[in-house]
């Protein structure tokens, strides 16, 4: 009974780690797209885009950033507990 509510609490676990990894990469694609809308609307209204532009060299690199960092983190746990359960499943 105790594998089946560890089981069932890890799926759920799992689900709300790649629930979030899915979010976060959802925002920086908000962002990015965003960001270029400013910069075409900023053209396209013949305004100065260097204020837009400057947002954008500073913004999308760093939400890209700490996107990867959270995915890096998320897929290195997933890959160090396999490898903990395959030595563990060997014994």
């Amino acid at each position: 009974m105790k594998t089946i509510n560890n089981e069932l609490r890890d799926k759920i676990i799992f689900a709300a780690q790649l629930v979030s990894i899915s979010l976060i990469w959802l925002l920086v694609i908000g962002i990015i797209f965003w960001i270029s809308n400013l910069i075409y609307l900023s053209v396209d209204l013949k305004d100065s885009p260097g204020i837009s532009i400057g947002i954008s060299l500073v913004a999308i690199p760093v939400f890209i950033t700490l996107a990867s960092i959270l995915t890096y983190v998320f897929v290195g746990f997933h890959r160090e507990k396999k490898k903990h359960l395959n030595t563990d499943s060997g014994n």
